[in-house]
């Protein structure tokens, strides 16, 4: 089931109507309006069923354009673009609905399954430990969990120093001192974590390929020198860009330009 939020808004005019009617129109829209999204998920969902691959892509694709985000959109989406062999597309969906639900089980086997059909086999740099640990952090939970735990730390510690203004006792009045400031300090050391989370889901700097094969370039120019051929699948990681080309650094620690059109940002 997807849910979505529905923002209906209405000029003076519809002030001129009975409240009544005014009020029964908007209800009656509402329902039409938030039963479209599953409905259109359900139909994407039985073309994709049919083997009709083609009309349930076009089908998740626009309920996305349309704002209705969810991780099982992008799952199906990634399956549709895996039986179509669109395996660029496939790995790209998979990775931007692992960005809002980092721990699902199911994206993250059908991803192994895709980026093992890759044809780039790099050699692996490892990153400095902290940017791995940070990486890892951002794998944890997606920006919504980070937000609620955030929340309950800073008012967990608020009930924590309320405890010490208005303890009965010596002993409760320090333990609510000492609990409310360390829970005050996770809760904003949660705070700076979940806006990089929001930050990092709207914004990943990664992409994929999804040129089936395109030449990594030592300059944004297409008559400049090759480096080296990559194919269809590669994740890398946007380091600038200039004009329509984007400057990319590859797990093998290659850097090099590519048109922005064979890649696309996860």
């Amino acid at each position: 089931m997807i849910d979505s939020v529905l923002f209906i808004s209405f000029n003076f005019y519809a002030l001129k109507l009975p409240i009544l009617h005014t009020f029964l129109l908007l209800f009656l829209s509402s329902i039409s309006l938030s039963a479209n999204p599953t409905a259109q998920f359900d139909a994407a969902n039985a073309a994709y069923q049919n083997g009709q691959y083609e009309s349930a892509i076009t089908q998740y694709e626009t309920l996305l354009n349309e704002g209705t985000v969810a991780a099982e959109i992008y799952y199906n989406l990634g399956n549709a673009y895996f039986k179509t062999k669109k395996l660029g597309a496939a790995i790209l969906n998979y990775e931007r609905g692992l960005l809002i639900s980092p721990n699902d089980a199911d994206l993250q086997f059908n991803l192994a399954i895709a980026q093992a059909k890759t044809q780039d086999d790099l050699d692996q740099i490892g990153a400095f430990f902290l940017e791995e640990w940070w990486r890892g952090l951002h794998q944890l939970f997606d920006s919504t969990t980070w937000s609620i735990l955030t929340i309950l730390s800073i008012w967990s510690g608020a009930a924590g120093m309320i405890l010490w203004l208005f303890g009965t006792t010596r002993d409760l009045k320090k333990k609510g001192f000492i609990g409310g400031i360390l829970l005050l300090l996770l809760g904003f050391l949660l705070y700076f974590v979940t806006r990089s989370q929001a930050q990092f889901e709207a914004h990943s700097g990664s992409a994929i390929v999804l040129a089936e094969k395109i030449a990594l370039k030592n300059a944004p120019d297409a008559a400049s020198t090759d480096i080296l051929d990559i194919h269809e699948g590669l994740k890398v990681t946007l380091l600038d860009e200039i004009g329509d080309w984007y400057k990319v650094k590859l797990s093998n620690g290659d850097q090099g330009w590519l048109p922005m059109s064979s890649i696309e940002e996860i």
